[in-house]
């Protein structure tokens, strides 16, 4: 091996590699300043070398085996950065590469952690003083930076949106579908770490609309958390529109699109049900159980869509609280049906809760591949007052 050609960072994982691969292909020469950058005796130094590629070069065979288990891939792959941080630096650009095939090649649940969140951030970093800071190299560590923080850093999310502006700016003529791509991967990671961007998803439907078309996956995945948006912010009506879009997209072959189908159906019973849109509702139980039994999921207990009971007025205004137990079937809509009272406080509780259940609604149950009735489901409602 050639201290001549850049370590090349590992892109079977990465989410962005068809849009990325041609771009980065670049990575798969070495610096030529590679061997000038460390300082060490020659003694030490060659050691350093001589460790590094070995360990490297089993890296590499071990990445062209189809048969290698993940977990000695992984191994591996932190075992080159290591021997290549000795040998070549931190702040190396080949340092940087092999720390980036090594975030690359956890599962997301290993990549959170602060010592992965400071790794990616160096990454970052050096890759800057590398390439510029409106490089396209800088998207998969970006990336890396925000999806490996385990916690809310205002301060470091704000540093890194920065950093991607910049790139989105100088990309977007040249390539907007690419943009795109990276904008809703980006705005992924802020979801999962609770970032409020006021109409964000919004923006990326409506881009997704116009460069992919309806049926996208792209396009059906902005749009359902574009709804999310909406519904947030009490544009229900909205809400309903963009989830109505998700469920009749054209979902064949695709497991992702089938998937938000099924998260926007919960969504819409809700949503029908606060409009009072009971045709609507009675659809999409419907065709909620047929999808869940489609998919092989079982049996879905608790109840989607729940009326909280009205706290009679007398019992109250008497200081009174209480208890109701109940039984009950699902019938093969979704309805609670056949509400008996087991137990009450008093019939003005009693009645309150019955009242309450009977809005209640489930995903259907499904026996052999047809909807049935669940028997005696039981629940307990608790009328308590608030203490000052």
């Amino acid at each position: 091996m050639s201290d001549s050609r850049l370590i090349p960072a590992h892109r079977k994982v990465s989410r962005l590699r068809p849009l990325l691969s041609a771009t980065l292909l670049g990575l798969a020469v070495m610096s030529a300043s590679a061997s000038s950058a460390v300082h060490a005796a020659p003694v030490v130094q060659e050691s350093a070398k001589q460790n590094f590629q070995e360990v490297y070069q089993a890296f590499q065979q071990a990445e062209a085996d189809p048969n290698t288990p993940k977990s000695e891939l992984q191994q591996l792959a932190f075992a080159s950065y290591m021997r290549g941080r000795e040998y070549f630096g931190a702040d190396h650009i080949n340092t940087a590469n092999l720390a980036l095939n090594h975030l690359l090649l956890l599962d997301a649940a290993q990549r959170v952690g602060e010592q992965q969140h400071a790794l990616a951030a160096l990454v970052v970093r050096v890759f800057e003083d590398e390439y510029g800071s409106s490089a396209i190299e800088l998207l998969d560590p970006l990336l890396l930076a925000l999806e490996t923080m385990p916690e809310v850093n205002e301060e470091r999310i704000s540093d890194y949106e920065l950093k991607f502006a910049e790139i989105f700016s100088a990309r977007k003529t040249e390539n907007p579908t690419f943009v795109l791509a990276v904008k809703t991967a980006m705005a992924e990671q802020l979801l999962r770490l609770n970032q409020s961007r006021p109409n964000l998803w919004t923006s990326l439907y409506q881009d997704s609309r116009e460069q992919l078309g309806e049926d996208h996956p792209s396009t059906i995945k902005t749009a359902f958390y574009a709804a999310m948006e909406d519904a947030g912010n009490d544009r229900l009506k909205a809400a309903i529109d963009k989830l109505e879009r998700v469920v009749s997209a054209d979902a064949a072959g695709k497991s992702a699109v089938i998937q938000l189908q099924l998260a926007a159906y919960y969504r819409l019973v809700s949503f029908y049900g606060r409009l009072d849109e009971y045709e609507k509702v009675t659809a999409a139980l419907t065709r909620l159980g047929q999808m869940n039994n489609e998919l092989g999921g079982g049996l879905v207990e608790e109840a989607l869509f729940r009326v909280t009971p009205e706290f009679p007025a007398a019992e109250a205004q008497a200081g009174r609280e209480g208890s109701v137990e109940l039984i009950y079937d699902v019938g093969r809509n979704g309805r609670p049906q056949n509400i008996r009272i087991v137990s009450e406080t008093s019939a003005a509780f009693g009645q309150s809760a019955r009242d309450a259940v009977a809005g209640w609604l489930y995903v259907p149950a499904y026996e052999n591949g047809n909807p049935v009735i669940r028997k005696n489901v039981e629940v307990q409602l608790d009328f308590a007052l608030q203490k000052d």
